[in-house]
């Protein structure tokens, strides 16, 4: 046989073997996710069944936009392991993907188009199966979180600190609604975590606490982060934009969704604390905190601390 040609044939051969395994792989993290997390798989199946370009018909005039992104485009297939890991990071984006294009295809379920204004900012958020929606918001009242930077204290600058109040991400043009719409991503992404525990179990019999804490923890702690910055936000409009203030103290549709994000991570938060506390009485643990430790508590004492007492009143009772 040529010697090319037999190179060829085993670079092939490989090739396809490999592609074979990541389909597994694929269809394995799928089917996981379907059986231990059905919120996280519908929310795929929504974004999935949208199609590639959305266009509304404003009358005297249309608007588009495109999906980005395939649907498992944020999978790692190297093994089991890196496809249970990363589809929390896919879950994350897919539900940025999705927030972004849902108030097109809302309005083509029949909501009346003229009376959208693209100027504002149209944000969907999906929380569950049963719970997805999206707010209009005007834009002029929001800010860019990077007004954040001259008052939130220097030894209070966390990990996301700088790609969400001092970088370039959605939290600049969209202001405290691209932080809800993060705080709603992360909390997406902790519960599909908190939901497959019994895989990081299966996967890992002899170590999978310290294996599901590792990979959980930082998404789990992003709460703490985001509280902080929202109320952040709200507490510099108090001061300096007492009318953005105003606004989304009296905008039900603001409060209503903040509530929602902000009590449903809370939860699930509560829960995987919980389940840590009750594994590592007969399981191996090396970690003092299911948290990242310096952020958590650091987060902590400023959130206790009782400034932000007026901010929850106004934002986080029920109505």
């Amino acid at each position: 046989m040529n010697s090319k040609k037999y190179i060829v044939t085993i670079v092939f051969a490989l090739c396809m073997q490999a592609s074979f395994a990541q389909y597994g792989t694929k269809d394995w993290i799928i089917r996981k996710t379907q059986m231990y997390s059905p919120g996280s798989a519908t929310l795929l199946n929504l974004y999935d069944r949208i199609p590639s370009r959305l266009t509304v018909d404003l009358g005297n005039s249309t608007m588009s936009t495109y999906k980005n992104g395939d649907t498992y485009e944020f999978l790692e297939l190297d093994s089991y392991g890196s496809a249970l890991h990363s589809m929390s990071t896919n879950i994350h984006e897919i539900a940025h993907g999705y927030g972004g294009v849902m108030y097109f295809q809302e309005t083509n379920k029949g909501i009346n188009a003229s009376r959208l204004n693209f100027r504002n900012i149209n944000q969907g958020f999906y929380l569950g199966p049963q719970d997805y929606f999206w707010i209009e918001i005007e834009k002029p009242y929001i800010f860019p979180s990077k007004k954040l930077t001259g008052t939130i204290p220097g030894d209070m600058r966390t990990f996301r600190f700088n790609t969400y109040i001092n970088g370039n991400s959605s939290t600049q043009q969209h202001g405290v609604i691209g932080l809800l719409d993060e705080m709603n991503s992360y909390f997406l992404g902790s519960k599909y975590d908190y939901d497959m525990f019994p895989v990081y179990k299966e996967l890992h019999p002899s170590d999978y606490l310290n294996k599901w804490v590792m990979e959980t923890s930082s998404s789990m702690t992003a709460y703490f982060e985001f509280d902080f910055f929202v109320k952040e936000y709200l507490l510099y409009a108090k001061n300096y934009q007492p009318q953005t203030y105003t606004y989304l103290k009296n905008n039900f549709a603001f409060k209503s969704t903040y509530q929602k994000i902000h009590n449903k991570f809370k939860e699930v938060v509560d829960l995987y604390e919980a389940k840590v506390n009750r594994e590592k009485l007969h399981a191996s643990f090396n970690y003092e905190s299911p948290f990242h430790d310096e952020d958590y508590n650091r987060l902590q004492s400023r959130l206790n601390s009782g400034v932000y007492r007026t901010i929850e009143y106004d934002f986080l009772n029920s109505y």
